[in-house]
């Protein structure tokens, strides 16, 4: 603060400049502490996907294998149903946990130094035998409308199975019994697009942005999962400057579409 006087009695008066290095300490320091908030939400994240991954799934483990032995115990089907519906529900829980832990890692741009070459085709096949099981539960047909002996590479991390996992898996579980999943993989321009039409009950236009959102989910009774599996895909997608979008499937249902950058 610089001190002025004038021809007025008593004439001392005062004038506060504004100086530039002092605009430049507040921003700094404002930048600083919003950076020691930022790291202080990014601990308490990891540390509650910790707990999670491990505090809250080793009760869940105890659970399925105790209902495990009462069921080899007893021959009453009236346990043996009840036991099935808490192995069920523990094992739903064990999803959602895994899925939540899978979203918390999206968080952010995906680093340069992260990315490695993967061949979509051979991804493609590790998941559809990983969903093999739930494929014969639900007797889906999958037909495969692409080269399965032709390279697709992309430059991506692990994260982008999840993506595609998910989509396949949300295809597989609203399409009613004995259809048919249908998957395609094609060049466009720079891209590959991956696409995955079912036979459920479709999406209404007003709904198809929404089921990109975490927890959001269409309702359908007996359906299980965490709510969150799309809303990984789109989050993974876009971090690896792709895109998804939802068409309708003119035999009815829904068309998925992946976008993502060739390598």
């Amino acid at each position: 603060m610089t001190r002025y006087t004038d021809g007025t009695e008593g004439g001392i008066h005062a004038m506060e400049h504004s100086h530039p290095w002092s605009a430049e300490r507040e921003r700094h320091q404002r930048e600083e502490q919003l950076s020691e908030e930022l790291d202080g939400a990014n601990r308490l994240r990891e540390m509650l996907v910790s707990i999670m991954s491990h505090d809250l799934r080793s009760p869940l483990s105890v659970i399925v294998g105790y209902s495990g032995l009462i069921r080899k115990r007893s021959d009453d089907e009236t346990v043996k149903r009840f036991i099935d519906k808490i192995e069920n529900a523990a094992m739903n829980a064990d999803e959602m946990i895994g899925d939540i832990k899978t979203y918390s890692n999206v968080i952010g741009e995906v680093s340069e130094s992260d990315l490695e070459e993967i061949d979509l085709n051979a991804m493609l096949s590790d998941i559809l035998g990983f969903l093999d099981g739930k494929i014969e539960e639900h007797d889906i047909t999958i037909d495969m409308k692409y080269q399965t002996d032709k390279r697709f590479p992309v430059l991506g991390t692990k994260l982008l199975k999840n993506a595609f996992l998910h989509t396949i898996d949300n295809a597989i579980k609203y399409s009613p019994e004995h259809e048919t999943v249908t998957l395609t993989l094609d060049g466009e321009g720079s891209d590959w697009v991956f696409g995955v039409s079912d036979h459920g009950g479709g999406i209404p236009d007003d709904e198809k942005e929404s089921v990109f959102e975490r927890f959001m989910r269409k309702e359908k009774r007996g359906i299980k999962g965490s709510g969150i599996g799309l809303a990984i895909t789109k989050s993974v997608v876009d971090a690896h400057n792709g895109n998804v979008r939802i068409e309708d499937n003119p035999g009815g249902g829904c068309i998925f579409y992946i976008t993502v950058p060739k390598a």
